[in-house]
């Protein structure tokens, strides 16, 4: 009788493992692939590998006005995927030693659930039963119903463009949000004609409006088409609707990111009392299914689709079944919170987006009278001597007015994706204006700038 049976070894199931082996509970772990999910194996680290290779391809490029002269700079795409997948292996067997190191039973297949505490292994038939079962089964990619996309050689996926063997001439990407622009940002570094459709007024629709503007303008090579519905596909053709205007563009190859949908069999789940939606598994804020036993976490509940999610989720759940077993301690009693309204994000690329809180649009609406900062990347010194007049990029923060509370924090700029944790921290502890503007950021760098803005909108509060 296992503590714990994980369903899936992501950065969700994997997390969960790794904190219920330190916490000893006897897990174990199932994942019918490689361990680390889609994030390790076709997502987050794979991309930013090819991202951090373009990066320094463009940097040869451009390095001139620094002082540095580069002749015959090429990239080489074999090499640049290699490196990719040579990481991505090292990652994966690291993952498999810290299940190891914690004592952690690890089997290769299918996991299904039977009833509350016993799980099956399809390939193998083998039963297990545990006190406690987490579902991090994770997510794929979603095929919107365009007439034109089966059976069509020229059409990629989030998963499928990883293996490619060759840089295409042109791509068009039909959908603007991370994952479409980050490929976006990539293939067009590489030297790729890129062209972006996205069905919604605006490409990454949860982004605060002035910083998707602000971010735009480092895009200028990328054709991109908002407010924009895609009629059909034919061949290597894109046919879509763009201000009541018929337009067709073709090129080489075309990617399909339309975002991504939980994996779980709904129906079965329903039938065992487990309730769904069609997004994913219903879960309180512990991450509870309406089964008594039974948890969900990550991408599988609809509930926030990224992989630090996931881990976070994972994490507090296998704390709270630590104090169920161990104290018969209900979550409600532990000081462990999962953050709902306070995870970050990152848009990966040159330069970086991310962000925590509340964008402005959602503070308004909200009726929340605030104040707010808007700082130009350019009036920071080192953002200065490394990018130049001509660089673009901004730190923002929203204020509540009444409580003085940071409420919002929306960065793009490089290194924004390391920056953004802190923010996360002030703002999931109740930080005020002044806490912010009271911390001591080292000078010179990137991350001065939020201290300005706070700055900034305390001559807000003041006037």
């Amino acid at each position: 009788m296992f503590d714990v049976i994980i369903i899936g070894g992501g950065p969700g199931g994997y997390v969960a493992a790794e904190e219920a082996g330190l916490l000893g509970l006897k897990t174990a772990l199932i994942e019918k692939d490689a361990l680390g999910g889609t994030c390790l194996n076709r997502g987050c680290i794979p991309t930013k590998s090819m991202l951090n290779s373009v990066k320094l391809y463009k940097h040869a490029q451009h390095s001139g006005q620094f002082g540095i002269t580069a002749e015959h700079v090429a990239l080489d795409f074999s090499a640049l995927m290699n490196w990719k997948n040579q990481s991505v292996t090292k990652l994966v067997s690291g993952i498999e030693f810290l299940m190891k190191k914690h004592s952690i039973t690890v089997y290769k297949g299918t996991g299904t659930i039977l009833e509350p505490h016993k799980v099956s292994i399809a390939e193998t038939g083998e039963v297990l039963e545990g006190k406690h079962i987490i579902i991090a089964s994770g997510s794929e990619p979603a095929l919107p119903p365009i007439p034109g996309i089966k059976d069509n050689d020229c059409i990629l996926t989030s998963d499928s463009i990883l293996t490619i063997q060759a840089l295409p001439a042109s791509l068009c990407i039909i959908g603007g949000g991370v994952i479409g622009m980050e490929f976006a940002n990539f293939f067009a570094s590489a030297g790729t004609e890129v062209h972006v459709i996205e069905m919604l007024p605006e490409i990454l629709p949860f982004m605060d409006g002035e910083a998707v503007s602000v971010y735009k303008r480092t895009l200028r090579t990328i054709d991109i088409h908002t407010g924009a519905k895609v009629l059909e596909i034919k061949d290597n053709s894109v046919i879509f609707e763009e201000q009541g205007t018929q337009n067709t563009i073709t090129a080489e190859k075309i990617l399909i990111a339309t975002g991504r949908k939980a994996v779980f069999d709904k129906s079965q789940y329903e039938a065992m009392g487990i309730a769904c939606t069609n997004k994913g598994i219903t879960v309180d804020d512990y991450c509870r299914t309406s089964v008594p036993g039974i948890w969900a976490i990550g991408d599988v509940t609809g509930r926030a689709q990224l992989a630090h999610t996931a881990s976070a989720m994972g994490r507090a759940v296998s704390l709270f079944i630590a104090g169920i077993e161990k104290r018969n301690e209900k979550p409600e009693a532990s000081r462990i919170r999962i953050p709902w309204n306070y995870f970050p994000w990152v848009v990966y690329g040159e330069p970086e987006c991310a962000g925590v809180g509340m964008t402005e649009a959602q503070a308004i609406a909200s009726g929340m009278e605030i104040v707010k900062a808007s700082i130009p990347a350019r009036s920071n010194g080192r953002f200065l001597v490394e990018q130049g007049q001509t660089g673009h990029g901004l730190c923002k923060m929203l204020v509540d007015k009444r409580t003085e509370v940071v409420i919002g924090v929306h960065l793009v700029l490089p290194y924004a994706g390391e920056m953004i944790w802190g923010m996360q921290y002030a703002l999931a502890h109740g930080a005020t204006v002044y806490d912010i503007a009271q911390t001591v950021f080292p000078h010179p760098t990137v991350s001065e700038i939020i201290h300005d803005a706070a700055i900034a909108c305390i001559g807000e509060l003041h006037h």
